[in-house]
């Protein structure tokens, strides 16, 4: 859930992390990473119980595997013209997998095949990235006051059962009902001291600054069978049981108030204040994926993939923290009466959801060309509609939270294609490999989502008859814009995010 403090025009938005961990991408062996993940037509490879277990029928003998790898990626976030740099790195676990061929000796007829099982992880959510500028034109106080306008200070609910920004704002003393300084004031419309005489305090400026840390990722259990007819038609089917863990905390900060060109330079009632948000989503999912090659010729393949929509059943917890940093200012109040403002805290209550997420079906298709024994070129597209995301819960007020977001989600996402691509070239024992890939999933101009990227890839690798080992360094560029808070005449402040991840990856099998 994200609280729209950071969103939309909906109440709550679920929309952003029901997109996000539908936007998956398995990782799988060094093999196919370098090949710019694709794998949908090649089989014998380990991440093929995933992307299409009919992969799994051209195996002829069993193996073990493991895919370590190391991510780090340089985040640079740009808030009008002044730049941040990030570096994060990490260790993961890509893969674990164990094969076990049962294949026949023969040239027609029904040739055996293939048991497989795997973790696999199949989405990264972990990085961080962090902004600083001077914003000239707005606050996020601006955002808490159009969030409360036209309702009295009755929407607010008692400390210990809030969890919105707004309230948090509103118990800091950041805003205000007119009518604590005028009875003639209505109560429903709100002010802030930190505007004095129509001058904002943000003329010359303010300074923003927030770091957005994720973490956690989506893994699949897959336990998966492939057969081989004659070696021409492979067929097979997996059954995927999924897990996320997801975890994102915002911190947020205003400071640096310049009044310095308002009516009274000497005004000065606050030092900075600043917010923390944290989200936590777990989850479990299942799906089931069949599909097919088939090699009409001994130098072409092609094979296709059908992913059923992941049913997840997800619980997420919400809450936040505020604080302000009075300059000993004095607050008027001619209802509850004057107070003294130094410093100002508040935590919220903890705000639970239980609800279930389908993700999208996923079609995928592959082509592999084979020279002989001097490799293979290979191509992949996936296809989804990302508008088939649907949310669910038992709870009505929930549901109907839920049911604004998937109105949201028809009307703003569509079909998507991804495509990826990769080149293998045999020097026996040698393999050197380059790959490719666009995915263009997806896009939500409207609230500065973007989860579309490129990745470039190359690697090596080494078969010997009982051990085999690959590497593969993978880079991957994604661009994306982020605003802390959005307002009504759209002139809130906007992030330029540009993420480069470098990963390292290992596979090592042993074959038997």
């Amino acid at each position: 859930m994200m609280l729209l403090a950071y969103g939309s025009a909906l109440s709550q938005a679920y929309y952003p992390d029901a997109v996000r961990f539908s936007n998956t991408t398995p990782l799988g062996s060094a093999r196919i990473q370098a090949l710019g993940g694709a794998s949908v037509a090649l089989g014998a490879d380990p991440s093929a119980i995933v992307t299409n277990p009919a992969g799994l029928g051209l195996y002829n003998r069993s193996e073990i595997t493991i895919t370590p790898a190391f991510n780090t990626t340089l985040s640079v976030a740009d808030l009008n013209g002044t730049s941040t740099n990030e570096l994060y790195s990490k260790f993961s676990l890509d893969q674990v997998s164990g094969i076990l061929s049962q294949s026949r000796d023969g040239t027609g007829g029904w040739l055996g095949g293939a048991w497989g099982i795997s973790v696999q992880k199949i989405n990264d959510f972990n990085g961080r990235y962090k902004y600083e500028g001077t914003n000239r034109t707005n606050s996020m106080v601006d955002y808490f006051i159009e969030s409360a306008w036209g309702e009295p200070t009755g929407q607010f609910p008692a400390l210990e059962d809030a969890y919105d920004l707004t309230t948090m704002a509103y118990y800091n003393y950041l805003i205000g009902p007119w009518n604590v300084v005028d009875a003639s004031y209505p109560d429903d419309e709100y002010f802030s001291d930190l505007t004095i005489s129509g001058a904002s305090f943000l003329r010359p400026g303010l300074q923003q600054h927030e770091t957005i840390d994720t973490r956690g990722s989506q893994y699949q259990i897959s336990f998966g069978y492939g057969g081989n007819f004659a070696d021409v038609l492979y067929f097979g089917f997996n059954v995927g049981l999924t897990t996320l863990q997801y975890k994102s905390t915002k911190t947020y900060r205003e400071d640096s108030f310049d009044y310095s060109q308002t009516d009274d330079p000497d005004h000065h009632p606050l030092n900075d204040f600043n917010l923390t948000e944290t989200l936590a989503i777990n989850g479990t999912g299942a799906n089931l994926t069949v599909g097919i090659i088939v090699r009409p010729v001994p130098v072409f393949r092609i094979g296709a993939s059908i992913t059923t929509p992941t049913s997840y059943a997800i619980n997420d917890s919400y809450e936040t923290t505020m604080g302000a940093h009075w300059n000993n200012f004095l607050y008027e109040d001619i209802i509850d009466g004057d107070k003294l403002l130094n410093d100002t805290y508040t935590e919220s209550a903890i705000a639970q959801s239980y609800y279930s997420l389908k993700t999208p079906m996923k079609y995928a298709l592959g082509t592999a060309l084979f020279f002989g024994k001097l490799g293979f070129v290979t191509l992949d597209a996936e296809f989804l509609n990302y508008s088939n995301i649907w949310l669910k819960s038992e709870d009505a007020d929930l549901n109907s939270v839920l049911g604004e977001n998937n109105t949201y989600i028809s009307d703003n996402y569509d079909n998507e294609v991804n495509l990826k691509a990769g080149v293998e070239l045999r020097l026996s024992p040698l393999r050197l490999r380059a790959g490719y890939a666009i995915n263009g999933t997806p896009v939500d101009y409207l609230n500065n989502l973007n989860f579309s990227n490129q990745t470039f890839s190359a690697g090596a690798g080494v078969l010997f008859d009982k051990f085999y080992a690959d590497f593969a360094a993978v880079y991957k560029y994604q661009k994306s814009q982020y605003s802390p808070y959005l307002l009504s005449d759209y002139s809130e402040p906007i992030v330029d995010v540009a993420q480069n991840t470098l990963r390292a990856i290992l596979t090592v099998g042993f074959r038997f």
